[in-house]
């Protein structure tokens, strides 16, 4: 296990309703906004420590911590879930899953979850070297979805692409030189690669990927931002889906 703090009001509620009462929140001010965020640590069971500001800008690395903090322990990669186990738990009828091969910009990477969380990605895929990881960072874009998204970290991104072939998935990467995404079937089980933020896909990534596709645009610049063009995408796959998540709903 290892360490991670978490600030901004937001991002620590969403880490305690979704956690498991580990971990302990440092306070070093008083208000309303962290008044209710004592009262939902007290209910999770998560003990409270007062402390001064300059221990938690210590912790925090910066003043932006607004006066609480939230110190809890997460796996690392090697102790994370494998892919199959994953998949195995993926029961969804019409299921997304998104691949991430070698975001490394943790802003990018929070932007991304924050989508994959509104449009109900069933699994996010990202390699265990030369990406962006789990970090406060990340929760903070995130604005908390990064604790609700299922996340899998894996040594090689090719022979992850072939298991998901195996379950019976369409692989479809993102690229500019690809088909318009509204001239391609993704009403199945479907598989969207994102490549890193500069260079795009590694060789071998593009060629595992059944499809290349690519979002119809008319604009003055190269392309959309990674974590833009990763929602649109993630978006048109729900879209050709019919939204199976609002099924439930």
């Amino acid at each position: 296990m290892v360490s991670e703090t978490i600030f901004g009001f937001h991002s620590i509620e969403e880490a305690l309703r979704k956690g498991s009462g580990a971990g302990t929140l440092l306070v070093s001010r008083e208000g309303p906004r962290i008044s209710q965020i004592k009262l939902l640590a007290e209910k999770k069971g998560v003990p409270l420590s007062e402390v001064s500001d300059a221990e938690l800008t210590r912790l925090c690395g910066s003043d932006a911590h607004r006066g609480v903090l939230l110190v809890t322990d997460r796996p690392t990669a090697a102790q994370k879930s494998g892919l199959k186990h994953h998949l195995q738990e993926l029961d969804a009828e019409k299921p997304l899953v998104l691949v991430l091969d070698g975001i490394t910009d943790p802003q990018n990477l929070g932007a991304i979850l924050r989508s994959a969380d509104q449009l109900n990605v069933d699994l996010v895929i990202i390699p265990s070297r030369r990406s962006a990881q789990e970090s406060q960072t990340v929760s903070k874009v995130s604005s908390g979805a990064s604790e609700y998204v299922p996340l899998a970290v894996v040594p090689n991104i090719t022979q992850s692409l072939e298991l998901l072939k195996e379950k019976g998935f369409w692989i479809f990467g993102a690229d500019a030189s690809g088909e318009r995404t509204d001239r391609l079937d993704m009403t199945g089980k479907v598989c969207i690669v994102m490549g890193s933020e500069g260079t795009g896909m590694h060789r071998l990534v593009r060629e595992r990927c059944d499809f290349l596709v690519s979002i119809p645009a008319a604009g003055h610049v190269d392309s959309f931002n990674v974590s833009v063009a990763a929602g649109i995408l993630l978006f048109e796959a729900r879209r050709q889906q019919g939204f199976p998540f609002l099924a439930s709903r």
